[in-house]
């Protein structure tokens, strides 16, 4: 799919959902870029994983995230980083063992019509998408780092699931 295309797509996404008078909120979820090969439980990011964030900054700061949250991990805040500074947003850090009802109860207290961008990990992120939708989630591989999950939120409840690649 060409980035047009994708910010197309995105862009029509987070304009879709239910009527005005519902609370919702829209969640952008995805995993942090490539990390470096270091050892070590913390790397940070590579200079491909840097210009991944980049990409995803150019790609998400358009939906004017209310608010982007990262884990305590370098690789999730460095992936942040660049789309919080173009929102004009801090990183609001949340522990990667945040369970996910806690996380959702932070969402939903966001204004209506928002949109939040979550950095995770790859064991998180589907994981997330699963608790709050009830519903499967494809594994993401050690590899996959291309994947982004677009959770519309209606009454602080899954009304869609989207799925794209960047």
């Amino acid at each position: 799919m060409t980035r047009r295309r994708l910010v197309a797509v995105l862009g029509l996404l987070l304009c879709l959902g239910p009527p005005a008078e519902a609370a919702k909120q829209t969640v952008i979820l995805l995993r942090h870029g490539e990390k470096a090969a270091t050892l070590g439980r913390d790397p940070d990011l590579s200079p491909m994983g840097a210009a991944r964030a980049e990409r995803l900054s150019a790609l998400v700061a358009n939906a004017l995230p209310a608010a982007v949250y990262a884990s305590e991990f370098q690789r999730t805040q460095q992936t942040a980083r660049p789309l919080a500074l173009a929102a004009g947003v801090p990183i609001r850090m949340l522990p990667a063992a945040t369970r996910a009802q806690e996380l959702l109860s932070r969402l939903c207290a966001l204004p209506d019509g928002s949109t939040a961008a979550v950095v995770g990990h790859s064991n998180t992120v589907p994981a997330l998408v699963q608790a709050w939708s009830g519903e499967p989630a494809e594994a993401i591989a050690d590899g996959d780092y291309g994947r982004i999950y677009v959770v519309r939120l209606e009454n602080c409840r899954v009304a869609g699931v989207s799925v794209l690649r960047y």
